[in-house]
């Protein structure tokens, strides 16, 4: 791969801080041309993380600040290394954040993964690896909100968990291990970062226990500014053009999903479409979810471009997996 230049690593960076400063500038605007719609949409960001996503990430952040901080994460391992590996191909160290991951959720999939991988648990591969099917939305937003709230179909609770799941492993299959496009080296806890391991605490104390609340509210309110901000912007297009126009319904979701969920299923659309529309914004989670990974992993050497391009490949998948399965069942 042909590496950039001094001079044009700077002149991109410099490219990038320009294009970013216009963005904020462009927003502000959009934010005093739409005052009473960024309002709602304020409002309505503020509601959805203070009744639902508080409630429901911050126990599962602060406990697994809590089994990392105190290494429950080694009995753990072993429990589940046996199957995990097999399936997986992942050392101990890696099977804590395909458990916590699939169970919580984006962004305490990846915090587990960049947790671990900062304290020496596992390299920075077998991270990137992990980072790439592990942070998905959890099943109960997908089962509980999408199925049965929105859409009103239990019965698609299951099929519409397998499709989103199943699809983003094949995703990461294919980059990491067929196309090899990320070269990836396991190695375990106990051959790597040893000492970045001993440096953590392993006995409770209410001092470790003060830490992992604290640190939890601190990524609990991070992911709250991002749905804020990122629900302003899908609620002024809400107000704009055809509620039933799937671009327009499919570039709210884009923006942020559960904005974007909400939109599709009250719109007139076909059942097919609203189900692999879903589908796509689902899989890929939005910008707001996609910027509160890129925060939880900040403080990490992981390749946030690289998890982007797996998410990219994990839509295209459950959009054929999702037209496949409305086509044949529905």
């Amino acid at each position: 791969m042909r590496r950039l230049s001094h001079t044009q690593y700077m002149k991109k960076n410099k490219g990038s801080k320009r294009l970013s400063k216009v963005g904020i500038v462009l927003f502000l605007v959009l934010i005093l041309i739409f005052p009473s719609d960024a309002y709602i949409g304020a409002k309505k960001g503020l509601l959805l993380w203070f009744n639902t996503v508080l409630p429901t990430l911050l126990p599962f952040i602060i406990m697994s600040n809590l089994i990392i901080r105190l290494q429950i994460t080694k009995p753990l391992s072993k429990l589940l290394y046996p199957f995990f590996h097999f399936i997986f191909k992942v050392s101990k160290g890696g099977c804590y954040p395909i458990l916590i991951g699939f169970l919580s959720g984006i962004p305490v999939g990846a915090k587990s993964v960049g947790d671990l991988y900062s304290n020496g648990s596992i390299d920075e591969e077998e991270a990137q690896y992990l980072l790439s099917f592990c942070n998905n939305s959890s099943p109960m937003f997908i089962m509980g909100y999408i199925a049965i709230s929105q859409l009103k179909m239990k019965e698609l609770r299951g099929p519409l968990l397998f499709i989103i799941y199943i699809s983003g492993i094949i995703a990461a299959f294919l980059y990491f291990r067929i196309l090899g496009l990320h070269k990836r080296k396991i190695v375990n806890a106990t051959e790597f970062g040893n000492s970045l391991i001993d440096n953590t605490e392993s006995r409770f104390s209410f001092a470790v226990l003060d830490s992992a609340i604290m640190d939890g509210f601190e990524v609990i309110t991070k992911v709250g500014g991002y749905i804020i901000l990122f629900s302003i912007p899908a609620q002024i297009i809400t107000t704009l053009g055809s509620p039933n126009n799937p671009a327009k319904l499919l570039s709210i979701g884009l923006i942020e999903i559960t904005t974007g969920i909400n939109q599709i299923s009250m719109s007139s659309l076909d059942l097919t479409i609203k189900i692999v529309l879903i589908t796509i914004i689902t899989s890929l989670g939005g910008l707001s979810g996609l910027a509160q990974t890129k925060s939880v992993i900040s403080n990490t050497r992981l390749s946030f471009g690289t998890y982007f391009k797996v998410k990219l490949i994990h839509a295209v998948i459950a959009f054929l997996m999702a037209s496949f399965y409305v086509r044949m069942f529905l």
